[in-house]
C-alpha cells in the first residue's frame, strides 16, 4: 500500500502580500514540445564549472550536453537503485507524466522551466528483468542511474541559472509537483526512498519536501516564521584528501566577521584561463556587509535551525565535511555536523553563502 504525505506551504497566521508579476515574453514560453525543450536544453552553455584538483591539473564539468529528458515512466535502472516502480506509482497518482513543466518560481515574470531526466551523471550494470536470475558477466551491461531533476531558472536575454533539485544522489528518484500558493509556485519533491547511510539501506519514507524560491536558490519552505536572537555563527570548512577547501569563517550580531584561510582558499575561484589562482593563508577581520549579513542571519532564522538534525552523514570518503556553530537566545548553542554537505536544501545554500563569503567581502 502507498501512502502518501501531503504539506500546506501557505501562511496560515496572515495572508502574505504576494502580487503575482506579469509574464514577460521569452525563449522558453516558445518551447512547448519535449524535442524542443531538448535542443533547448542541450544548446546551453551554461552553467558549467571548473575544479582544481592539483597545481596543474584543471577539471571542466558541463551539466547538460548529455542531458535527456526522460518522462518518469520511461525510466527502467538497475536493481540496486530500482525504486523506479515506486516513484511511478507516485507520479501516475499526482499526474506528473511529462519530462518539463513551466512556472515562474521567483516571481520576476520570466518563466522558468523545470526538466526531468537522465544527465549520464553515473554509471551502474544491468543484468536480468528479475535480479536473481542474472548469473555471470555475460548477463550484464553498463547504463546510466542517474535520475535528474533541475530548474533552469529565467532571467531574461538568455540568462539561465540552473539548480539541482536532486544534489543529495544522483541515483535515487523522486518526484516534482508544482503547486500554485499565496506564496506563488512552490515545488513539492515526493520522495518513495531514501539511502540510510548508517545501515547502508534503502529505506521506504514516502517523504514530502515543500521547497520554495528564496535566497536565489530552493529551500524547505518554512510557516512557523519564528525569530531567534543569533548571537554568533561559525562556520567550519574540514579538510579532506581531495584537497577540500580548509577555513573558519566567524560572523557576530554586530557584522565584526574572522576568517581563518587554512589551506586549499584560491583567491581566484573561478579559476579563469590565463590568470593562476593563489592559495591564501592567514587570519583576517572584516566588517561584513549588510547585504550578505543580513542574507545569512536572514536564511538561518527562516530554517529553523534549532529544530534541524544534529548531524548529517553520506557515507562518502573524500567528501567534505563542515560544522555550523550558531549561538543564540541568551547563549544556547546549535551545533550541525555535516558529512558530504547533504543535510538540507537550506543548509546547503548556508554553506555555499560561506564558502562565496570568503572572495565577496573586503578582509584585512
Amino acid at each position: 500500500m502507498l501512502f502518501l504525505v501531503f504539506v500546506n506551504c501557505q501562511k496560515k497566521e496572515s495572508k502574505p502580500e504576494f502580487i503575482k508579476a506579469e509574464i514577460i515574453s521569452s525563449k522558453i514560453d516558445s518551447l512547448n514540445s519535449e524535442k524542443e525543450v531538448q535542443a533547448f536544453v542541450k544548446k546551453l552553455k551554461h552553467p558549467y564549472y571548473e575544479q582544481k584538483i592539483s597545481e596543474d591539473s584543471i577539471i571542466v564539468y558541463r551539466k547538460f550536453e548529455e542531458f535527456e529528458l526522460k518522462k518518469i515512466s520511461e525510466f527502467n535502472r538497475n536493481c540496486e537503485y530500482d525504486e523506479d516502480s515506486l516513484t511511478k506509482q507516485i507520479a501516475d497518482s499526482l499526474k506528473i507524466n511529462k519530462s518539463f513543466y513551466k512556472s515562474d518560481f521567483d516571481n520576476n515574470g520570466y518563466t522558468d522551466l523545470l526538466i526531468i531526466g537522465d544527465g549520464h551523471n553515473c554509471a551502474s550494470t544491468k543484468g536480468c528483468e528479475n535480479c536473481d536470475e542474472c548469473e555471470g558477466p555475460e548477463n550484464l551491461k553498463y547504463i546510466s542511474c542517474d535520475f535528474s531533476v533541475y530548474s533552469l531558472m529565467n532571467f531574461g536575454n538568455d540568462s539561465i541559472n540552473s539548480i539541482d533539485l536532486n544534489f543529495i544522489t544522483k541515483s535515487l528518484s523522486l518526484v516534482p509537483k508544482i503547486i500554485d500558493t499565496e506564496l506563488g509556485s512552490i515545488v513539492e519533491l515526493h520522495k518513495p526512498k531514501e539511502y540510510n547511510y548508517e545501515n547502508r539501506k534503502l529505506e521506504i519514507v514516502n517523504r514530502t519536501i515543500p521547497l520554495i524560491y528564496k535566497y536565489g536558490t530552493f529551500i524547505e519552505c518554512n510557516t512557523k516564521n519564528k525569530e531567534y536572537e543569533i548571537e554568533n555563527i561559525e562556520f567550519i570548512a574540514e579538510g579532506c584528501v581531495a584537497g577540500c577547501s580548509e577555513f573558519i569563517i566567524s560572523i557576530d550580531s554586530n557584522k565584526n566577521g574572522k576568517f581563518n584561510a587554512l589551506n586549499y582558499n584560491w583567491f581566484d575561484k573561478d579559476f579563469s584561463s590565463g590568470l593562476e589562482p593563489n592559495d591564501i593563508d592567514g587570519e583576517f577581520k572584516t566588517t561584513v556587509s549588510n547585504e550578505h549579513f543580513n542574507e545569512i542571519y536572514g536564511i538561518i532564522n527562516y530554517l529553523d535551525f534549532p529544530n534541524l538534525d544534529n548531524s548529517y552523514y553520506s557515507g562518502a570518503m573524500h567528501s567534505s565535511s563542515v560544522t555550523l556553530k550558531i549561538t543564540f537566545d541568551g547563549g544556547k548553542i546549535k551545533t550541525i555536523k555535516d558529512n558530504g554537505l547533504i543535510g538540507t536544501y537550506g543548509l546547503k545554500r548556508v554553506y555555499e553563502m560561506f564558502y562565496e563569503l570568503r572572495f565577496n567581502q573586503e578582509w584585512k
